[in-house]
């Protein structure tokens, strides 16, 4: 079956399947490690700006706070150097009046609490309406000759008092050490969480004053967050509290070397909403003013955890969203650890701060790991919608359901960027030719030629899919398609596989002719008969082309060497069935030698070849009449 060397017919490029490149590809995006990193730090920002921005979240993140606060802070003794004696609906029962409180019984307890030796005393009225003559001076006296710094409360412009209400406070304050008490509250939600330290004048706080009267030389300039002082326990106040009736007779000890507070706790009258109210309660101004000055006092900060390590937490939580998006889990696993990590984070949050450690504001962390799952999951099903875009485009319509669903599959061992990047792989090429072609197109019209050459390709398309093959492109008549890509195969095995199916594609399409040309002739069309190159071997596989149009190609000598071994089916006179020629490569034979039968042509030069190649004539068993 040896013939002469004959001119093959030209592939569609330099080799079969090197489609021509209009231009280089484009930039397809940044990698995924980038993008990621982008996305780590935009939700992560995003997160930290929302969280104090946005008033809702920015009240629900100080309530969060609050409750935490309430419900968690550790437990702590009674604070040692205050304490606060209160004017409450009992004292007021034994007296005339509730406004103003009454100042003789006010002189008393000044001089009991210098005479019991405390350190100093802090009075939260405001005196800012005349009493009785007498007694207002009496009392007046008492803070002014008292061995301790007795401090009294004064108002900043802000606070809304007449001229003549401001006038009597100045000159009955006048001599004394005083310090406002303006409370800070949010414009949100109204609760102190925060003290200024000092007024736009430069006037000092109340426990300002009295912190210096104990002993603190330096307090801060700016606005401070409270660090609440812990409770012992559920029931005991964070401070002893001494109703004002009963001051003159409690035991010295009691009150020697404490600063005390003086002040009213009654409904409705300086109640103020704290994270330390609970069920709708409130704290009296007093207390609060012990809460910051036992925070002086002791050199405490709030525990809050300080903006750099919440923005650290945020990105931590944002780039571990990102990374579990990445991973791909399923929709319903994903929806379960994006709830269960925050729900941890904040149990473990509450363990941490009632053990003593820092109070984490874990709303914007919880934002940003939010945020890095939904934006990496719409990221990832955007690149997989254009990536499977991308992979229908070059294959749609030309692979079998489990060719398809394998490419999927796989496709992150072969697609970057979108589109598939090149690799090396061992495959088999089918290049298939109609005999007689350009005799059929000069004798057809071209309505029914198109008709004819549709049927046709649909036909062959279908077996080719049927068989697990890729068909890669229509050359005019021609078709040209791989087994074993884009996929590539690791064993032996497979690719040998790949090969007998490759075979069986072949020996089939000559099969389905014969009913084809019954058809053709009935409908006054032409018969056909086809020649067959198949070859296995290496290959470069990837797609060329530009953002407007890419293909699947195939580059190398194998998908050359199928489309010569096509070209030289034209030179041999037997057939392996009555409309067909299949010339297999040798590669392709001692894959297949055990389960069909073919005969030798001998090697043979083809075209850009420089060694010979050892090829053979498939015969089809199932068609006796081969030799026609």
């Amino acid at each position: 079956m040896d013939g002469p060397p004959v001119k093959a017919r030209e592939g569609p490029g330099e080799g079969v399947g090197a489609f021509p490149v209009a231009k280089p590809p484009g930039r397809r995006g940044w990698p995924d490690s980038r993008f990621a990193v982008a996305v780590a730090l935009g939700s992560a920002l995003l997160a930290l700006v929302a969280a104090r921005l946005v008033p809702p979240l920015r009240t629900a993140d100080e309530s969060l706070g609050d409750r935490l606060i309430a419900a968690a802070s550790p437990a702590r003794p009674q604070h040692p150097g205050i304490a606060l004696v209160l004017f409450g609906e009992d004292s007021f029962s034994g007296l005339a009046c509730r406004s103003p409180v009454d100042r003789g019984m006010l002189a008393d307890i000044v001089g009991v609490l210098a005479a019991a030796g405390v350190r100093a005393i802090g009075i939260d009225v405001l005196f800012d309406q005349p009493g009785l003559p007498a007694v207002d001076e009496r009392l007046r006296r008492a803070m002014l000759d008292a061995p301790v710094p007795v401090v009294a409360i004064t108002a900043l412009e802000q606070t809304p008092l007449t001229e003549r209400q401001r006038r009597f406070l100045d000159d009955f304050t006048t001599g004394m050490p005083r310090g406002h008490a303006n409370l800070a509250k949010d414009r949100l939600d109204a609760a102190v969480r925060w003290h200024v330290p000092f007024g736009g004048d430069g006037t000092p706080s109340l426990p300002v004053q009295l912190a210096r009267a104990g002993g603190v030389s330096a307090v801060p300039a700016d606005a401070f967050r409270i660090d609440w002082h812990g409770r012992p326990d559920g029931v005991t106040a964070p401070f002893p509290v001494y109703p004002a009736e009963t001051v003159a007779v409690l035991p010295k000890s009691w009150l020697a070397g404490r600063t005390v507070l003086v002040g009213t706790a009654l409904a409705g009258v300086d109640q103020h909403r704290t994270p330390l109210s609970s069920a709708g309660a409130s704290t009296p101004g007093v207390e609060i003013e012990a809460h910051v000055l036992a925070q002086l006092l002791d050199g405490r900060s709030s525990p809050r955890l300080p903006v750099a390590g919440e923005a650290a937490l945020a990105l931590l939580l944002a780039a571990a969203g990102v990374a579990l998006a990445l991973a791909g889990p399923p929709l319903w696993l994903l929806a379960v650890v994006a709830l269960l990590v925050p729900l941890a984070g904040w149990s473990g949050a509450s363990a941490l701060f009632a053990a003593g450690g820092p109070l984490v504001p874990l709303l914007a962390p919880s934002l940003a790991w939010g945020a890095g799952i939904a934006a990496m999951t719409v990221q990832t099903s955007l690149r997989e919608r254009a990536d499977r875009r991308m992979m229908m485009q070059l294959f749609a319509n030309h692979v079998s359901q489990p060719v398809a669903e394998e490419i999927w599959r796989e496709r992150a061992t072969f697609m970057a960027g979108n589109r598939p990047r090149p690799q090396q792989l061992t495959a088999t090429v089918l290049f298939s030719d109609i005999e007689g072609f350009t005799t059929i197109c000069e004798a057809l019209e071209p309505e029914p030629l198109i008709r004819w050459l549709e049927g046709y390709l649909d036909a062959m398309v279908s077996i080719v899919s049927a068989n697990d093959g890729v068909v890669l492109r229509f050359v005019g008549d021609a078709i040209l398609a791989v087994f074993g890509a884009p996929v590539a195969r690791t064993t032996q095995e497979q690719i040998d596989a790949d090969a007998r199916r490759a075979v069986r594609c072949a020996l089939e399409m000559g099969r389905e002719l014969p009913a084809l040309n019954r058809r053709w002739q009935a409908e006054g069309l032409p018969p056909v008969g086809i020649r067959v190159g198949i070859h296995t071997g290496p290959l470069v596989a990837g797609s060329l082309g530009g953002l407007r149009h890419s293909e699947y190609s195939l580059l190398g000598d194998t998908a050359n060497t199928a489309a010569r071994l096509e070209a030289y089916g034209k030179t041999v006179d037997a057939r392996s069935s009555r409309h067909c020629r299949i010339i297999v490569g040798d590669p392709t034979w001692q894959a297949v030698r055990d389960h069909c039968t073919a005969l030798p042509v001998g090697e043979v030069a083809l075209k850009g070849k420089v060694r010979a190649v050892r090829i053979w004539l498939l015969i089809d068993d199932e068609n006796l009449d081969v030799r026609r």
